[in-house]
């Protein structure tokens, strides 16, 4: 599979975690942008207006996204060690 990078704004960054927590949280198991996007896209052909606010041009460059990725990752990696340490 190919990798692709898409500039999303802060906001919407954030919205993007909060549906990945609500489908963590349902299906128990890791989710991630990607599993948001697809959720999102099948979601959309019952809403059609919610996917083209999902998918607009935020006017953020990729540079700018990349940064936001790489320490939400970071992030990620911090709380996942928490956690193992918390119930290790």
């Amino acid at each position: 599979m190919n990798n692709t990078t898409i500039t999303i704004s802060d906001a919407t960054r954030r919205e993007l975690l909060k549906i990945a927590a609500e489908l963590q949280a349902k299906r128990e198991k890791k989710i991630d942008y990607e599993d948001v996007i697809e959720y999102l896209i099948q979601k959309s052909r019952r809403n059609p207006a919610l996917f083209k606010a999902a998918t607009s041009p935020k006017g953020v460059s990729s540079e700018e996204l990349q940064e936001a990725l790489r320490k939400g990752r970071a992030e990620d990696r911090r709380h996942e060690e928490e956690i193992e340490h918390r119930y290790s």
